[in-house]
């Protein structure tokens, strides 16, 4: 009898709560007006004449308008502060060789073998690369591509990555030729 009580107990609230919700959700107006809604705003339209916009269009057309261009001096010219500043920057760049860049590297290991196989299946999955095999004692990688960021490399990444599951980007220093 008590477990009964208290279900009841619990459920009247949420019955009586969804009640008093339904009565106070908002209702579409079903009523429509069969009048014809018409008003005059004639009165308030300005009115033009013809004539004096067919004189207007005479005149221009006789008249060629050519504006007079008149030579400026420039009096804030900054040209050769401007100047001045890229000459300093292009000079202390002068000794930066490398940039900071991505590439892909497609094996490390021991096995040159290995390395020259996975060199020739690059060739066959992109063709307008050239993968590289380079020996740091005692690994040999085969590396594809030099880009300057990750957004460059992610469409070749994720080709190569299909066919070699080992397949990493990688930072490089990429080499500025002139």
């Amino acid at each position: 009898m008590k477990t009964i009580v208290s279900k009841f107990a619990f459920v009247f609230p949420i019955v009586t709560i969804a009640t008093l919700l339904q009565f106070c959700a908002p209702t579409a107006s079903t009523n429509t007006s069969s009048a014809v809604y018409e008003e005059d705003l004639s009165v308030y339209r300005s009115t033009y004449s013809l004539e004096e916009e067919v004189v207007s269009e005479e005149t221009t057309s006789e008249e060629t308008y050519l504006p007079t261009v008149e030579y400026v001096t420039p009096t804030n010219d900054i040209k050769t502060e401007l100047d001045t500043v890229l000459y300093r920057i292009k000079k202390s760049r002068k000794n930066i060789k490398y940039v900071d860049g991505f590439s892909i590297q497609l094996y490390s290991g021991n096995s040159r073998d290995k390395a020259n196989q996975v060199k020739v299946k690059t060739y066959e999955v992109l063709e307008d690369q050239r993968p590289r095999v380079s020996y740091d004692q005692p690994n040999y990688k085969v590396r594809v591509g030099e880009y300057y960021n990750r957004m460059e490399a992610n469409s070749d990444f994720v080709t190569l990555q299909q066919h070699f599951s080992r397949a990493v980007l990688v930072p490089v220093k990429i080499k500025i030729e002139k």
